[in-house]
């Protein structure tokens, strides 16, 4: 059979500003590195302030009206705390707010692909002309899966039903897909990075060390943890350790007061695209102490630009690390001496960082390069169509 060129692909993602991070910017570099062999509409909520469509570059977005308050549809930029309740209101409008031009969308798209199975993914099931399309969900892990609520599990297990084709951006997050939602078979293709815009700089030589944690400020990132642990090795006398955070969010002035403590940590709060790639490119180590993720993209965004990271020995967040390779795991990190145990080792071993400098780059570019992403996504769309097409409907 001849497959549609270009293959039209309508992504549908709660929110959607192409130069953030996370899923916004894997479904941003899918349409830019796949080119003229993909058409990338996106589907995703409006704001007051934003037009009802625009041209990204790579990408046709339309949004759809959603009457709930602003600061409510805002909860995923972790900038302020939002219940529960105020995020399933929100879900709530996306699911009615986008029927119109999803129905509207659906007819000329040759792929429906889902960024989160919730909320939009309950959109789909019921509209007979989205229903002919093939359906692709990728799975990203925090806010969708392993910060679900048990209640809507069901919810979540009869999108992924329906999908053609169910990704995951780890491996790890595949197992615990398929072990506690019993949702199968699941491909994975890792989250990716920009390894032209994230690369290796010249360094100033430094006696200190300097780590570097770039997130959202949330509790599960445990920078509260870090800053402790580097501010009780300088009361212990270890005084070339430096630490910068960068990052918002509703933990952030918290995290701000505890840095402000020692001069030995500090805190810049937000930084642009720019200011993060020289603040990465300048670290000795960066940090990621979470308790679960997806998979990090800050973390591969620091092995691009050859910098070796420590992470949490925990599923998601250990995935693209070799420990003495390409960084360190902690096994506990919440706790303070757990991370004590593992600095200690990072500054006996501190002309073992320049090894693993190289290291970390030559992983970034040979597992989680935007093509090698791209790519995947493509032969993924290839296959649920061709599957499609076999059947007939």
């Amino acid at each position: 059979m001849s497959l549609p060129e270009p293959i039209r692909v309508l992504s549908l993602i709660p929110t959607f500003w192409p130069r953030q991070g996370g899923a916004q910017m894997v479904l941003a570099s899918i349409a830019s590195a796949l080119g003229p062999r993909v058409e990338t509409t996106v589907l995703t909520r409006g704001y007051d302030e934003c037009p009802d469509e625009q041209r990204y570059d790579d990408l046709h977005v339309y949004r759809y009206k959603s009457p709930a308050p602003e600061r409510w549809k805002d909860y995923a930029t972790g900038k302020h705390h939002v219940s529960f309740p105020a995020k399933a209101c929100v879900g709530l409008c996306d699911v009615l707010g986008c029927l119109p031009l999803l129905s509207r969308l659906a007819q000329n798209a040759d792929v429906l692909h889902l960024h989160f199975p919730l909320p939009l993914g309950l959109s789909a099931l019921p509209l007979p002309g989205v229903r002919r399309l093939p359906m692709v969900v990728t799975v990203h892990g925090n806010a969708d899966i392993y910060e679900l609520p048990p209640a809507l599990a069901p919810l979540t297990r009869a999108v992924l039903k329906r999908a053609s084709a169910t990704v995951s951006v780890s491996s790890d997050l595949a197992n615990h897909l398929s072990e506690r939602l019993g949702v199968g078979p699941v491909t994975v293709v890792p989250n990716a990075v920009d390894t032209e815009l994230f690369r290796p700089l010249p360094r100033i030589p430094s006696d200190t060390v300097t780590l570097l944690s770039i997130s959202r400020i949330v509790p599960r990132k445990n920078i509260h943890v870090l800053i402790s642990a580097v501010q009780e090795l300088a009361r212990m006398g270890e005084r070339r350790l430096k630490l910068v955070i960068a990052g918002v969010g509703p933990s952030g002035a918290e995290v701000s007061r505890l840095a402000a403590q020692s001069p030995f940590t500090h805190s810049v709060g937000y930084v642009d695209e720019a200011k993060k790639r020289e603040l990465i490119a300048q670290a000795d180590a960066f940090v990621q102490l979470s308790v679960r993720e997806g998979l990090s993209i800050a973390t591969l965004e620091a092995l691009a630009s050859g910098v070796p990271c420590i992470v949490s020995d925990l599923p998601g967040v250990r995935e693209p690390i070799t420990p003495g390779e390409t960084g360190y795991l902690v096994s506990d990190p919440e706790d303070v001496d757990s991370v004590i145990s593992v600095l200690r080792r990072v500054l006996q071993e501190r002309d073992k960082l320049e090894q693993m400098r190289s290291a970390a780059r030559s992983t970034a570019e040979e597992r989680y390069s935007l093509g090698v992403m791209a790519e995947g996504y493509y032969r993924i769309y290839r296959q649920v169509i061709e599957r499609r097409s076999a059947c007939g409907s």
